[in-house]
């Protein structure tokens, strides 16, 4: 089974996107399903149709559903959101809600995602889809299930042996209730859950990100950011779309300026995302909204393309650490050192390959280094980075 996730800056039309594409693979005799994880539901509102937490039929092969993250959590947790619960109930007096205390951020959306494992092990379609939420809710969700891990493994033996030993005599003198076991294997169940469902986001081989932008600067250097980002933790993203192209024939008089401006960010575009798919939409000149405005924008988008193929597994870099330099190691292969030149622009890694240029934003970790010196061997480059 395929997973496609679309993100992007809130706005840029990552729902219409990943409609289409749904449409267009049901329309080739693929078994699809795509879902929302976003709280901000708009995919019912992309197809026209009214969805809820469990799948519709949209069309042939074709299923829709609108998660509700409250219900997947409940499902995920109740037993310790219970506990809490009456923890927060009595000590407070009535004081506090305790529903509201326990809206922990983000955690109802991760929660949400534990659906896709749910559709990967039964395996329900041939491709799922998900439109999920912005690109920066969706990169700290992505997070999560590695920081519940170490939470789980440092936290929960100490307390199963604290509550063994001293649960009765803490529930008498403070009236706290001891918690169950089931309170803890469900804990732990969780975290075992989203674990599974980590690795399966990191298969390149399965699940692929892909990065829907608008060719303005803004929103291209935050696609680019996010990208870095996915890159340090190894997520896979082998595709990007650029929604909303003006067309030329829109860009005379008031509007000429902006010609040359989109040139400009198409071009970094392509330069930043050279080893992914690059998808492109002009400007529609009506609402992208409905099956068959969504199924017309598919076929401009794909032209008889496979959308379920897998266009780019390789990543773009890697970081390694040696006696206080940082090395940012770049599969190249098939040149010579003659061929490369290696330069810094602000936050940006620049290579000249060739006749191509590449151009990496460089991560956190990184974009405060300058290029020390840089070497080629075994089809790799090894860009040395270090502090003035």
């Amino acid at each position: 089974m395929r997973i496609l996730i679309y993100t992007g800056k809130g706005g840029v039309g990552k729902t219409s996107l990943a409609a289409a594409t749904a449409l267009h693979l049901a329309g080739m005799g693929k078994r699809v399903l795509i879902m929302s994880t976003d709280q901000a539901h708009s995919l019912g509102d992309a197809l026209d149709l009214t969805l809820g937490e469990e799948p519709r039929t949209v069309a042939e092969g074709l299923e829709a559903l609108e998660l509700d993250p409250n219900a997947e959590s409940r499902k995920a947790w109740g037993n310790l959101r219970d506990y809490l619960r009456q923890i927060i109930s009595e000590k407070a007096n009535g004081g506090l809600d305790a529903d509201e205390v326990l809206m922990f951020p983000g955690l109802e959306e991760l929660f949400s995602l534990l659906r896709i494992l749910d559709i990967w092990e039964e395996a329900r379609c041939d491709v799922l889809i998900v439109d999920c939420a912005p690109t920066g809710e969706t990169l700290s969700l992505l997070r999560y299930p590695e920081r519940l891990s170490v939470l789980a493994d440092r936290m929960i033996p100490t307390l199963r042996s604290v509550t063994k030993a001293f649960g009765g005599l803490i529930t008498r003198k403070t009236t706290v209730p001891k918690p169950r076991d089931e309170v803890f294997t469900e804990f732990e169940r969780v975290v075992k859950r989203l674990s599974r469902l980590q690795e399966i986001l990191c298969d390149r081989e399965q699940t692929s990100l892909r990065l829907v932008m608008t060719p303005e600067r803004i929103v291209l250097d935050e696609s680019r950011r996010s990208y870095s980002w996915l890159q340090v933790f190894e997520f896979g993203v082998d595709a990007v779309y650029i929604n909303r192209i003006y067309p030329e024939e829109a860009m005379q008089g008031y509007f000429s300026g902006w010609l040359q401006m989109q040139e400009e960010n198409l071009r970094l575009a392509r330069e930043s995302f050279f080893h992914q798919r690059i998808f492109t939409l002009p400007l529609l000149d009506h609402e992208l909204r409905g099956q068959k405005a969504l199924t017309e924008a598919a076929q401009q988008l794909y032209d008889g393309e496979d959308p379920a193929r897998l266009f780019c597994t390789e990543p773009a870099f890697r970081m390694e650490d040696a006696q206080g330099t940082r090395k940012l190691i770049i599969p190249l292969p098939y040149m010579t050192p003659e061929d490369i030149r290696v330069s810094q622009e602000g936050g940006d890694l620049i290579l000249k390959v060739r006749n191509e240029t590449r151009r990496f934003h460089l991560p956190d970790r990184l974009n405060r280094r300058y290029v020390s010196g840089w070497s080629y061997e075994n089809d790799t480059l090894c860009v040395r980075m270090d502090y003035d």
